[in-house]
């Protein structure tokens, strides 16, 4: 899948919420990678910026046409 906005090959993934401690929030990580507690800690992109006591969330934007989600990941809000 090409990207929409530049036109380059997209990296197929999946977007994981919860975690613990430190960890906690919404991560990326590439579908060949397992969501294990290894791959979570060395392998993901932190999506949020949250800190320990705030909700794990990302804004987002989805478009009903395409079925697609665009996330601004250096968003604050």
């Amino acid at each position: 899948m090409n990207c929409p906005y530049c036109g380059k090959k997209l990296i197929s993934g999946f977007i994981y919420g919860g975690g613990y401690g430190v960890q906690k929030g919404i991560i990326w990580l590439p579908e060949n990678i397992e969501p294990i507690l290894e791959a979570w800690v060395f392998e993901s992109e932190k999506l949020n910026k949250n800190n320990l006591l705030s909700e794990a969330k990302v804004k987002s934007y989805k478009c009903s046409n395409c079925r697609k989600i665009i996330i601004d990941i250096d968003d604050e809000s």
